[in-house]
């Protein structure tokens, strides 16, 4: 089985050895990108044919028949404690079925279950995680270990920027938060370049990519595809100059990371430590940090006073939350019944998904509306997620990170 990164990404960094400059290498375009296309019969394999895996039109009254025959139960890996509450709600929807939740943490969920599964023991139906790296759908989609269950008639209420690669639950982000009773005119900061001017050298708060997975797949995202161009336009607008990109660095992502890190930002392990330490009343002179959209929810019990910068051009990527069907899985029907559910049904039902429709989330689906509180996501600048682009340059960026000292 695959450890994080398949024999390509270590190709990439070998060669990275002898030609990665001092501002980072060049974006690599992939190979070979795995498609949703069902394929003909005659190539299922015998677990895609019997479990119907490609059939996405039946009903969930059918869905229930059969999860009913199949064994009655059903069991999901999911990153969020969420998931036992999603569990109840599912069981009393479905009389007579059974949701067996396992609340994992990433690192931990992507070892059993490929643990699981290299040893041919089908626990797992159900897996909601992150494709922050593009590796769930480069390595587990594209190997048939995964598999994306998109029925027509929810899916018509997703925007297809989010379901080429993935069956979207729900949405957070990466933002820059600041201490608004230190700032009550608002933001200091508007525009992203700020970050890298001196006043906010060591006053900068964010966790270290080269410990987090997610953290690695943020800064990557700022140099591939649109988003180099998007950063130097948003330079120029603001200071009224072209960006001077510095001696080997090939666009201004390399260029916006090199500066930011020059700034002496401070690491800390959680993004709870960042609210906290950013959001704490009383403060004069208080940081600001990046810390997951999460923490909002959190900010009324912790009497945390923060809020977030809608910061140009971006807040950087976006961190989807995503479902997949587990192949080999004992329970295909009430796997497909479940991710159903979990992602509102045909009509919003909101009996499970509540549960993620939360302050600092963001539904994906047009017909459901954000919790109360939240900025309609329409309204936050996020640059744009390409699994591909993510994947094929996560070491590259990453190592470029670690060079900088």
């Amino acid at each position: 089985m695959f450890k994080r990164k398949n024999w390509l990404a270590a190709l990439l960094a070998i060669v990275m050895l002898f030609s990665l400059t001092a501002c980072g290498g060049k974006t690599e375009t992939p190979a070979e990108t795995p498609t949703d296309e069902t394929p003909a019969a005659t190539e299922l394999t015998e677990w895609e044919q019997k479990s119907n895996i490609f059939v996405t039109d039946e009903t969930d009254e059918e869905l229930y028949q059969k999860a009913l025959e199949e064994g009655a139960t059903v069991t999901l890996y999911s990153i969020s404690s969420r998931c036992t509450k999603v569990a109840a709600a599912f069981m009393e929807k479905y009389p007579g079925l059974e949701c067996v939740p396992f609340d994992i943490s990433t690192n931990e969920l992507l070892e059993k279950v490929t643990r699981e599964y290299d040893a041919g023991v089908h626990t797992a139906d159900v897996v909601h995680i992150k494709d922050q790296d593009g590796s769930m759908w480069k390595e587990y989609v594209a190997n048939k270990i995964f598999y994306n269950y998109q029925p027509a008639e929810i899916f018509a209420h997703i925007d297809p920027e989010y379901t080429a690669t993935a069956t979207p639950l729900y949405i957070e982000l990466t933002q820059l938060f600041y201490n608004t009773e230190a700032y009550p005119d608002g933001s200091p900061v508007t525009n992203i370049w700020q970050i890298t001017e001196p006043q906010w050298k060591g006053k900068i708060m964010m966790q270290n990519p080269l410990d987090n997975l997610s953290w690695g797949s943020w800064i990557a995202g700022f140099c591939v595809g649109e988003e180099p161009a998007r950063l130097e336009k948003a330079y120029e607008d603001f200071y009224g100059e072209k960006l001077v990109l510095s001696d080997g660095c090939e666009n201004a992502g390399f260029e916006f990371l090199k500066r930011l890190h020059a700034n002496e930002p401070v690491f800390t392990a959680s993004s709870d430590e960042i609210a906290e330490s950013v959001g704490t009343p009383g403060q004069t002179n208080p940081p600001i940090g990046f810390c997951a959209s999460s923490k909002l929810r959190k900010a009324a019990d912790n009497g945390w006073v923060f809020a977030p910068v809608n910061l140009e051009p971006d807040t950087g990527i976006p961190a989807i939350n995503t479902l997949y069907v587990v192949e080999g899985c004992e329970h295909p029907a009430a796997a497909k019944l479940l991710i159903r559910y979990m992602m509102g049904g045909t009509d919003g039902d909101l009996g499970a998904y509540k549960n993620f429709n939360t302050l600092g989330g963001w539904p994906v689906r047009d017909d459901i509306q954000p919790a109360e509180g939240s900025v309609d996501y329409s309204e936050i600048n996020v640059a744009p997620f390409d699994a591909d682009e993510i994947y094929y340059n996560y070491n590259i960026v990453r190592d470029f990170w670690q060079m900088l000292g």
